[in-house]
């Protein structure tokens, strides 16, 4: 599962950054949308999946340095290892 999460995350990213580089889209805009995303997230999903899945594609778009491991991915460890909830 682990395998498959970072694919579909890396994926993602990499549509977007490929989009960007041929000109199709901005990918500041995709930025600034995952934001406005995370600053009207419901508190039901704070610090949860979708919460870390928005800041990574946040950052990703951009172009912030990597953290270590993803936000989503450390909250899905977490999850896995039982130390968090839901």
């Amino acid at each position: 599962m682990d395998k498959e999460f970072d694919t579909v995350l890396e994926t993602l990213a990499g549509l977007v950054e490929t989009l960007h580089e041929h000109g199709v889209l901005d990918k500041s805009h995709f930025a600034h949308a995952f934001a406005r995303a995370l600053d009207t997230l419901a508190p039901e999903h704070r610090g949860g999946m979708i919460e870390h899945v928005l800041q990574n594609l946040r950052d990703r778009c951009m172009n912030l340095p990597p953290r270590g491991a993803s936000d989503a991915r450390q909250w899905l460890n977490e999850i896995l290892r039982g130390t968090t909830s839901p």
